[in-house]
């Protein structure tokens, strides 16, 4: 009764300008659902080129720009919609020179090599939307710098809130989510001393993956 159920899909979610804006809007009046990601990030300590997987209206990447100002920052959103109103966010804050939108799929083998290599790559709220989430992230992991790291930060599931009787898009996505060992299953080959998979309270999952052991 508590498998994985997706209710939604990330094209149905941000379909169309009005919904990109819809989202945007939503994304900017709240900054504090991105605390535990954004104090991950600095406890990474990691400098160079960055990646922003699903980047939607450049909201983080634009944080982290202020944030860190010698990253460089790659976005790479699916919506052309999303990635149109975004270059108009980040334009508005003076970001545009640090920060390329990209419209593409990190599926895509060939754009994402074609990105370059990377010292950091990380994505929020966008695992549980992956139609192959391992071709994903093997993807990904391929992009990486010898010590580069990707992070993932997402969504879990639990049972308190799958069953909460509710049309929301945040309720459709909690039960779409992973849980800890089904994310464990999907990095199936890669070395456990290579990747930490952490329960964040009270409903998401963190996942650092490194292409190196420390």
């Amino acid at each position: 009764m508590f498998k994985r159920k997706i209710e939604i899909h990330h094209e149905e979610a941000f379909e169309g300008l009005e919904a990109a804006k819809q989202y945007a809007e939503e994304a900017q009046k709240s900054k504090m659902r991105y605390r535990a990601f954004l104090e991950r990030i600095k406890s990474l300590d990691v400098k160079g080129r960055y990646l922003d997987v699903g980047a939607g209206s450049g909201v983080v990447a634009g944080i982290i720009a202020q944030n860190y100002p010698d990253v460089k920052i790659t976005a790479l959103e699916l919506s052309a919609d999303m990635a149109s109103v975004g270059k108009d966010y980040l334009k508005n804050k003076g970001l545009q020179d640090r920060i390329d939108f990209v419209v593409g799929d990190a599926a895509d083998e060939e754009l994402v090599q074609s990105l370059g290599k990377i010292d950091l790559i990380y994505s929020t709220y966008t695992l549980h939307y992956w139609e192959n989430p391992r071709k994903v992230i093997d993807n990904l992991m391929a992009s990486l710098t010898d010590k580069g790291v990707l992070f993932l930060h997402d969504l879990r599931r639990v049972w308190w809130l799958y069953w909460i009787p509710s049309r929301s898009g945040f309720i459709k996505s909690v039960r779409g989510a992973y849980i800890g060992t089904e994310v464990e299953e999907i990095l199936k080959g890669l070395n456990p001393e290579c990747y930490e998979i952490r329960n964040e309270i009270p409903f998401l999952v963190s996942v650092i993956i490194r292409r190196q052991a420390i």
